[in-house]
């Protein structure tokens, strides 16, 4: 297995922590056709309600989404791993496979660590506060633009809940491919530029 062919064996995770009623931060942005009525949007305290989201993907695929309630913790985080997570890891067959995960107390405790290491799960090692090192980023951003395109906003939780769900499942999977296919550059440019921000 070459460096490059390393990244296609790992799973990368993460939580994305608001997703609005009212859209991305409460904040509306839209193209206006100038020969139409401007569009109404409505704008509720704290964006009318949100809800934290886990996912993650690997080069073979995505895993079921987790919404996750109210604040979390060890237990809860290891909770959505063995519900969500390791049932599409144990599907992939082999122990070949690395899991990416940021370094939030939840995911480093040890409690955690434990639960990892009773399931044989590698955990790769990488720097703190290495957004760029995690393409899930950019999945959030392709999302968020799907989720809310033409400034849409949502009237109950369930059918927010239905928007992030539909997005997530009808990501093409070439797009998550090629994600994963750029990790060797990250690496390269984050060593180039002593862990400086990347334009990814």
């Amino acid at each position: 297995m070459t460096y490059g062919d390393k990244w296609m064996a790992v799973l990368f995770n993460d939580e994305k922590k608001k997703w609005n009623l009212d859209g991305p931060d409460g904040n509306i942005i839209y193209w206006h056709d100038l020969r139409k009525e401007p569009r109404s949007f409505f704008s509720r305290q704290s964006g009318g309600g949100s809800v934290m989201v886990w996912a993650a993907f690997s080069f073979s695929g995505q895993v079921r989404l987790a919404f996750l309630d109210g604040r979390q913790n060890s237990p809860k985080y290891i909770e959505t791993l063995e519900n969500h997570f390791m049932p599409f890891a144990e599907n992939l067959g082999g122990r070949n496979w690395e899991y990416q995960q940021d370094d939030a107390p939840i995911h480093i405790s040890n409690a955690t660590k434990n639960y990892l290491n009773s399931k044989n799960v590698t955990v790769l090692k990488r720097p703190p506060m290495s957004l760029d090192l995690n393409p899930i980023e950019n999945v959030w951003s392709i999302m968020s633009r799907k989720v809310y395109e033409n400034g849409r906003q949502f009237y109950s939780m369930n059918a927010l809940n239905t928007g992030i769900e539909s997005v997530w499942y009808n990501l093409e999977p070439e797009i998550l491919q090629t994600l994963i296919m750029t990790m060797e550059k990250r690496v390269y440019n984050v060593i180039l530029r002593n862990g400086k921000t990347l334009n990814y």
